[in-house]
């Protein structure tokens, strides 16, 4: 049987459980009487039930009852707090011991503090009373720490935001100038210490200068962002790739000898040759002029390594563009105009 007594404004909780009824409708009285809204029960059992729809109560149980009793219920009542459904409670515990032990047990379940029967209206009060200020500050605490969360979260949400925008090429969305080299650095020292093949590809758009002037400087950023979407969606993930220049990018090719990197920068060559871009309406032809370099024993950085690739990037706009050239030893030659400079 449960004995509540609610009004519209709210009034602390308390939740009893006592198994005898006259001492239940006497505590129940008392402390009703003294402002808080009591939900009495004759069993532990029914008492744990009664605090699952809640989030902060003060509980008054005694030690013996039948089904469970207060001690049990401690330790249920703990297993809520540690799973976070009771956000707040303060425990009482009733009891006829005053055997240290005893009181030691009930402590050590849960209970927040104790009261011996036969116990003194003024005194169990005074201990709610007590209890309600630890629970208001609980309450205040999970309140501040739930904002905090919340902060954290924003926080963490705007670190990421400002880490993508810092790393990342506004208009194409590749990695920037600055975080390129960043992740080519860590590429290269990971193939130089497990001694891995490692090529670089450096291309730019032939003749971008002509795009803009001709069709605008939109219609370039265009050219852009579509070159950069096409390349993107044939670079591995694991591979680096970002715009480093104006009309210049770069792919760092981890575990590539030159002639598979050459063989990538080709098809790469060939499918932007033949990708028909246009802007509102215009065809716009664009080619690429691409140079590849594999790391060797000349080259003691990453950055000596890209400047041979631009090198041979710069061999290969002034053979006619639209072409690959690649440092090699062999002489395998990519059509329409690939070359091996030896």
């Amino acid at each position: 049987m449960s004995i509540s007594n609610t009004d519209p404004i709210q009034r602390p909780v308390v939740v009893l459980a006592e198994d005898e009824p006259a001492t239940r409708a006497l505590i129940a009285r008392q402390v009703s009487a003294a402002g808080f809204d009591v939900r009495a029960y004759e069993n532990g059992r029914l008492a744990l039930d009664g605090l699952r729809d809640l989030e902060t109560a003060l509980i008054i149980a005694d030690w013996h009852m039948p089904e469970m009793d207060g001690v049990a219920l401690c330790r249920a009542v703990r297993e809520l707090r540690e799973a976070h459904a009771l956000r707040s409670c303060f425990f009482l515990l009733l009891t006829a011991e005053s055997e240290v032990e005893s009181i030691v047990e009930g402590l050590e379940a849960g209970a927040d503090d104790y009261l011996t029967k036969p116990y003194h209206r003024q005194e169990l009060l005074a201990r709610l009373r007590a209890g309600q200020r630890i629970n208001e500050l609980q309450q205040l605490l999970w309140g501040r720490q739930v904002e905090l969360e919340r902060v954290n979260a924003q926080l963490g949400h705007m670190a990421k935001r400002m880490e993508k925008l810092a790393n990342t090429d506004a208009l194409t969305g590749l990695s920037n100038r600055r975080h390129f080299f960043e992740r080519a650095d860590e590429q290269w020292s990971l193939a130089r210490r497990h001694d891995h093949p490692f090529s670089c590809v450096m291309f730019d758009i032939d003749h971008f200068k002509r795009v803009n002037d001709t069709y605008g400087h939109a219609a370039g950023d265009h050219v852009l962002r579509e070159v950069a979407a096409l390349i993107r969606a044939e670079v591995p993930k694991s591979d680096v790739f970002g715009r480093i220049g104006g009309e210049e990018f770069c792919v760092m090719m981890f575990a590539a000898q030159a002639d598979g990197a050459a063989q990538t920068a080709e098809r790469l060559r060939s499918m932007v040759e033949s990708a028909h871009l246009a802007f509102e309406g215009r065809e716009i032809p664009v080619t690429l002029s691409l140079g590849v370099a594999e790391r060797s024993e000349r080259h003691d950085s990453v950055e000596a390594l890209i400047a041979d690739a631009d090198q041979l990037l710069y061999r290969a706009k002034e053979s006619g563009r639209n072409q690959v050239w690649v440092s090699s030893g062999g002489g395998t030659r990519f059509a329409p105009g690939a070359a091996v400079a030896s």
